[in-house]
């Protein structure tokens, strides 16, 4: 786009910001520079404004007259700087690995923090059937000492001595 172009738009659509133009900065309604905001917070704060404004564009597409052309051309302007925006931010999150499973959560309609609950529930169910092998095999320990140490003590108390365990009953 040439610079006459862009400046004819600015003047049509004074509301949207233009690409590379500076900002105070990057997230609307705020003074906070850029890099102290989270990126995870930004990259919300996109997409919320992102899906805010297909959302205005199918209002007013749905109720569509001669009139909001002007109104529907900015919005539409406004989704591709939304997309390029995206674009721009995508290689800050190439580090972030998501679970596969929480795609399909979120295809079901259901809410990714009910998958935060059943993952952590899942964990804790497997931590106690770890936790329970763990105390069988102190308890099998225990009593195969105790066999032992019945039939051949003096081995047992050698074995003791080598391992210098001291919670063996």
């Amino acid at each position: 786009m040439d610079p006459h172009q862009q400046q004819q738009q600015q003047q049509q659509y004074p509301m949207y910001p233009q690409p590379n133009q500076p900002t105070s900065s990057s997230v609307p309604g705020t003074s906070t520079p850029p890099q102290e905001v989270d990126r995870f917070t930004l990259l919300e704060r996109k997409l919320e404004q992102f899906q805010e404004t297909a959302r205005h564009i199918g209002v007013i597409a749905s109720d569509f007259n001669q009139r909001s052309q002007d109104t529907l051309n900015g919005k539409i302007y406004a989704l591709i700087h939304g997309l390029q925006d995206l674009d721009r931010v995508k290689n800050g999150f190439a580090d972030t690995k998501i679970p596969l499973e929480i795609l399909s959560f979120l295809d079901e309609g259901k809410n990714p923090q009910l998958y935060s609950k059943e993952v952590l529930e899942r964990t804790l169910q497997k931590n106690k059937e770890v936790n329970g092998k763990i105390e069988i095999y102190k308890k099998f320990r225990a009593h195969l000492l105790k066999e032992f140490g019945e039939e051949m003590p003096d081995l047992v108390l050698k074995y003791r001595n080598m391992r210098d365990d001291s919670d063996i009953v």
